[in-house]
């Protein structure tokens, strides 16, 4: 059957090989509890990777809370992407994580990733960077739902704009893009925020700025290029500065000042393109899950393929431990979790 259920929430997704009233009875019919079924009308959309929809029955709500191995989600899934579909594979990330690990998971979304791994495994710390504000929103409330905020720094942003100076942030902390519409969908999302970093802030925007309710306002500063290139490794900017937004003070900080054992990158369609960010933030020994999608025939050489480029390009050795396929996305499509450790880095 081509739906999904989320909470009380069933979703259709095309292509569906019955009719729209013919799901609508077998869906009431067999799960009594749900309260509205939408319609997926498109693929995910930039640029939080949320699809359209439209409600075909019930109540006309779209916020619910998803019940998986013990634990909750609070959702609204026409804000935040959200997939019951990868409770397993979220549960085999967690049974691998080992006592005392750094994790980061990028992408987190509203941090199914992290509580998984909070909940049952025995990390020092989680850090979990999210672009969406809604999403964001619902991470720290879903941190606090199932009681394991304590183990979370759930941080606001994207995350290649956070990891120059990730040490430095702190649970609930924003660095936020300024730009018209990103600027909006926060004061729209108005989610709990300790301090806000402020990356190319324009004065046409002051008055939306203003409006960002922070305990500390910070500007981001790149007093060259926004974000230099050199020969393997992205993000090497010697002039990033974190000033005050109404002091004449400013952050101390060693840039990429941290290190993590395992780092999870749950976004298929360009995840690869964040390695640049990755490698400076892993442990030499440490892990990447890095998800792809992949045709069958692709797979594993497709895997080889990828992180032979990205080793020759930012300098690191690696060590595959596992290539496995987490769902099927269509006929003969799949997404797919690489698995491996950076054995050297060479920079």
């Amino acid at each position: 059957m081509a739906f999904d259920i989320i909470g009380d929430i069933a979703i259709l997704k095309p292509p569906l090989k019955m009719s729209e009233e013919e799901y609508d009875k077998y869906i009431r019919e067999k799960h009594k509890y749900i309260q509205t079924i939408l319609l997926q009308e498109t693929d995910v959309l930039p640029p939080y990777r949320v699809p359209k929809y439209k409600i075909l029955w019930g109540e006309n709500k779209t916020e619910t809370v998803h019940k998986e191995y013990g634990l909750r989600f609070k959702v609204d899934v026409v804000r935040a992407y959200y997939s019951p579909r990868l409770a397993e594979e979220r549960k085999r990330i967690a049974s691998q994580v080992k006592d005392g690990e750094k994790v980061l998971v990028m992408f987190a979304g509203v941090n199914p990733y992290s509580v998984y791994i909070a909940k049952y495994a025995n990390p020092e710390i989680i850090y979990a960077v999210e672009l969406n504000p809604f999403a964001f929103k619902y991470a720290f409330e879903n941190a606090k739902l199932n009681k394991v905020e304590s183990k979370i720094t759930t941080i606001l942003g994207d995350v290649r704009k956070v990891a120059p100076f990730i040490q430095v942030l702190s649970n609930k902390d924003a660095v936020v893009h300024c730009k018209r519409d990103y600027l909006l969908d926060l004061l729209d999302a108005n989610p709990e925020i300790n301090r806000c970093f402020l990356v190319g802030f324009d004065e046409a925007y002051y008055d939306l700025v203003e409006k960002i309710r922070a305990r500390k306002k910070y500007l981001v500063v790149y007093e060259d290029l926004d974000y230099a290139q050199f020969d393997g490794v992205l993000l090497n900017q010697d002039n990033l500065v974190l000033r005050d937004y109404e002091e004449n003070s400013h952050i101390e900080f060693e840039k990429f000042g941290i290190e993590f054992d395992r780092i999870i990158m749950p976004l298929p369609k360009e995840a690869d393109t964040f390695l640049d960010v990755a490698i400076p933030l892993i442990k030499e020994g440490g892990t990447i899950h890095l998800y792809q999608f992949f045709f069958e025939e692709e797979i594993p050489e497709k895997a080889r393929e990828i992180l032979d480029k990205y080793s020759k390009l930012l300098k690191f050795e690696y060590e595959i431990l596992n290539v496995r396929r987490v769902g099927d996305i269509a006929p003969r499509q799949y997404r797919v979790c690489i698995d491996f450790k950076v054995t050297q880095k060479l920079f």
